[in-house]
């Protein structure tokens, strides 16, 4: 039963965006001004692409990478989707929650091994990620008041729920410490909450939400060209 529920929560997911534009997620070289992230693309446009240019779409379908140079059209095919498992308490809750691909991760994870922010659609559904889980390690977070929660992992342990003694609440600083790096978090919600691929995207872009962005990116990749 979980699994149809996995399977179904992707589906509506990458149903919801089928009407959306395609939209730049990143984008490097020389023509990176004029395809900055968060830049919607109309199906007809052709990005033409210098040496050295990498740009990265994505659609309904999941995300391009397209390498110049070259001529390369916004409407070309492309390849499914990565096979994705979503987990949430509720259908609307599950489409926008955990977005999951290899590794378990989930775009709505604070990541204590990248110092940034971190956007929250449902503080209830946040939790954190470690890059690193070789070893058993107990990571402490503190908050800019002075209130602080640590939060041991098991050997092997890569999730863990973040600590109910730390409000979650925007604008919130919240330095980590008991890795390999410090790091320094801060907390971004997210309204209105995203429905689909691309708002999620945009929603990630606009809060500079780089770490949870590139888990979107990942999870979604289809295909390079160039």
């Amino acid at each position: 039963m979980a699994r149809l529920l996995f399977a179904a929560a992707a589906a509506a997911l990458l149903a919801s965006s089928a009407s959306a534009a395609v939209l730049v997620v990143r984008s490097t070289g020389p023509s990176a001004a004029a395809y900055p992230p968060g830049k919607a693309l109309p199906d007809s446009h052709v990005l033409k692409l210098k040496a050295t240019d990498t740009i990265v779409l994505l659609d309904s379908r999941g995300t391009r990478t397209l390498t110049g140079p070259g001529d390369f059209s916004v409407s070309a095919d492309a390849a499914p989707a990565a096979a994705t498992r979503t987990a949430g308490a509720s259908a609307r809750r599950v489409r926008l929650g955990a977005v999951r691909g290899a590794g378990a991760r989930s775009v709505w994870q604070a990541d204590l091994g990248r110092s940034g922010n971190v956007c929250v659609a449902n503080p209830g559904e946040l939790t954190l990620y470690r890059p690193d889980a070789a070893q058993a390690a107990d990571v402490t977070l503190t908050d800019s008041a002075g209130k602080s929660a640590t939060v041991h992992f098991d050997a092997q342990q890569w999730e863990a729920s973040w600590p109910s003694d730390l409000e979650v609440a925007a604008g919130k600083r919240v330095s980590v410490t008991g890795l390999a790096q410090p790091a320094t978090l801060t907390l971004r919600m997210v309204t209105p909450i995203p429905n689909g691929l691309e708002s999620m995207a945009q929603s990630l872009i606009r809060a500079d939400c780089q770490a949870q962005l590139d888990v979107l990116i990942n999870t979604f990749s289809a295909r390079s060209e160039g």
